[in-house]
């Protein structure tokens, strides 16, 4: 992916959703970036995301041979050679519900992590860090996934132990209350 192409995705079925799941896989928002549009049927995130589509190509670069040399010759910021991330609007539409859990709307002080993006028959679980995650039903939603902005360096890769299948298994479950 050329350093100045920005990601606009849109996803339809399931298997969109999970494509689209790895790309917002520890992205960072704070509640006060969500809504929740009931009259147009619409939530809105916008989210600090780690680009994973970057890592890989940064990953597959730097373990094809790149000799301790050439590694000490790149500048930690340069982001056409190391790890980036962006602000990035996360949209989910068509939704008739939507159910938090652990989340504190509106909050300023809160962070939260994207894990997984879990779609079933009935809609959308967010499952995010800390027993946390957004419930958005729905029987034929859209999720779209565009980059605002240009990138910008990061010195970490996100790095976890947790079995993204398992927690994908066992996304928490949410009351049919608000």
């Amino acid at each position: 992916m050329a350093s100045n192409e920005r990601l606009k995705l849109l996803g339809r079925e399931s298997r969109d959703i999970v494509m689209l799941s790895g790309l917002t896989q520890d992205a960072i928002f704070v509640p006060s970036d969500m809504t929740i549009e009931d009259d147009k049927r619409r939530f809105v995130a916008i989210l600090n995301r780690f680009q994973w589509e970057r890592a890989t190509a940064f990953d597959t670069q730097d373990s094809a041979g790149a000799s301790d040399d050439q590694a000490d010759a790149r500048f930690q910021d340069d982001i056409t050679s190391g790890y980036t991330r962006s602000f990035a609007a996360l949209t989910v539409e068509g939704i008739t519900g939507a159910r938090t859990k652990a989340i504190k709307r509106g909050s300023r002080d809160q962070f939260v992590s994207i894990m997984a993006l879990v779609p079933d028959d009935k809609g959308l679980t967010i499952v995010c860090s800390g027993e946390s995650a957004i419930r958005l039903s729905g029987p034929n939603i859209r999720v779209f996934l565009e980059d605002l902005g240009e990138p910008w360096p990061t010195q970490r890769k996100p790095e976890h132990g947790d079995d993204l299948a398992e927690i994908a298994a066992q996304a928490p479950t949410l009351s049919e209350e608000s």
